[in-house]
């Protein structure tokens, strides 16, 4: 005989509670609370319990005037239901926000949503997709195999349950789902995941700056080592001597151009490169708090942590070698890390493509990250920072190469695998995440 299932309800464990000081009892979880107004003695222990502990919602109904209080609770996702059966929890409906569940039966055949994903968490499965108000942890086998398996659930009341749960958190779908129409089509699934990960607090999943590796480990310094290769000395911008004749901010702005094609018959000089990367990149100090390394360079960076780092790949450059270089932005120098090998080849030929045009570019700026800079500090926006800070250096590079008189093109593709193997470089630790295309302008060519 199959065993009946049992409910079991607590409170989500980053819920904290107040008393207000006319008496009435608040819960808090960051932004949101909610008043449950005054309570008897008996209430507030069985508030307490419930932050300790699973209880039995049955147990729960022998209190009427406190089981009216924990539907609301229930609704405006402040618990977390258990489902079990034979005394053995089969999975647990865990809240980020207020129910919204799909009404009525589920239909017939469902499947998991496009957007849903199931990921270990310890020796348990969680399922979860940032359309759903909440996420199901599943903590029994059989109920794992249901999201792969298109079986009979009927003989099961618990993964009867699970299904119907499922369906009312939006995880899983109508099978001819995949009809439906525009905003939800117009999405990948990876970019909707990043884009609600990286902007939502979500509960019991840390976000922003902390110190969650404080005594684990120490977020790489300001400054990456060296490679070891031959190091070549840059000019430096002269302010007195340069920026007085250059145009206003404004008129930079207004001719501001992506400019692809670059003039070989009178290249960008390592002068002029130097000039560029010291105005654009170098670092104007390194200073210290709470024993982190912080930087100052001339565009902005979350937590002044500066993680990019930019690799001049170099196909025509007078007073340059062509290949592969580093560039150190502390002793505004470059350092050669190779010559024009088969992996730089691929890296000038892909910025080619991703720039539409045949001729390869004087030089190709690769920005690559130094993720542990930012993921030691920040949780769960930590990529989306890094998208932002090449986004403004993208900026400035644009504006000081107007300035100059140079011809900037920002790219929206590159060969990560190209760069890993040029450099080296393990790209979970060190990573391109931009590319920048930068050369001599034709001189017939305006704005």
């Amino acid at each position: 005989m199959t065993p009946p299932i049992e409910e079991m309800v607590r409170l989500r464990p980053e819920v904290a509670g107040t008393l207000a000081p006319d008496g009435s009892y608040h819960l808090l979880s960051w932004p949101h609370s909610t008043c449950l107004g005054r309570l008897t003695a008996d209430q507030h222990a069985l508030l307490r319990r419930l932050g300790q502990e699973s209880v039995p919602l049955g147990e729960l109904r022998t209190h009427p005037g406190f089981f009216t209080q924990l539907e609301l609770l229930r609704t405006g996702g402040w618990l977390h239901v258990t489902v079990a059966a034979a005394g053995r929890k089969v999975y647990t409906v865990e809240p980020e926000r207020s129910q919204e569940p799909h009404q009525g039966e589920p239909p017939g055949r469902l499947t998991l949503s496009r957007f849903a994903i199931a990921r270990r968490d310890g020796g348990e499965v969680v399922v979860e997709s940032p359309l759903s108000w909440c996420r199901v942890r599943l903590h029994e086998r059989r109920a794992v195999v249901l999201l792969a398996a298109d079986r009979p659930v009927d003989d099961d009341p618990a993964l009867v349950r699970l299904r119907q749960d499922l369906w009312a958190a939006g995880l899983a779908v109508p099978e001819d789902d995949e009809a439906a129409g525009p905003p939800e089509r117009l999405w990948q699934p990876h970019e909707l995941w990043f884009h609600h990960r990286s902007r939502t607090r979500l509960p019991g999943v840390p976000y922003g700056k902390g110190d969650w590796t404080a005594g684990v480990f120490a977020p790489p310094g300001a400054r990456r080592e060296p490679f070891g290769g031959e190091i070549v000395e840059l000019a430096r911008s002269d302010p007195g001597r340069r920026y007085a004749a250059e145009p206003r901010l404004t008129e930079v702005l207004e001719e501001r151009r992506s400019i692809r094609g670059h003039d070989d018959g009178a290249p960008l000089t390592a002068a002029g490169l130097g000039e560029f990367l010291h105005r654009c990149a170098g670092n104007r100090g390194i200073y210290r708090i709470d024993g982190v390394q912080h930087v100052s360079r001339p565009y902005p960076a979350g937590g002044a942590m500066h993680e990019l780092e930019i690799y001049p790949v170099v196909r025509k450059v007078s007073g340059l070698e062509p290949g592969l270089y580093h560039y150190d932005p502390q002793d505004h120098r470059l350092e050669r890390l190779s010559g024009t090998t088969p992996q730089v080849r691929r890296l000038l030929r892909a910025g080619a493509m991703a720039a539409a045009t045949v001729q390869e570019p004087q030089v190709l700026l690769v920005i690559a990250a130094r993720f542990g800079r930012v993921m030691s500090g920040y949780q769960a926006m930590a990529y989306s920072l890094v998208m932002k800070h090449v986004g403004v250096l993208y900026q400035t590079m644009y504006l000081v190469a107007t300035a100059m008189g140079l011809a900037p093109c920002a790219l929206g593709d590159g060969d990560g695998g190209a760069f890993a193997a040029a450099t080296g470089l393990d790209p979970l630790e060190e990573g391109a995440v931009g590319e920048f295309a930068l050369g001599s302008r034709y001189a017939e060519v305006r704005p």
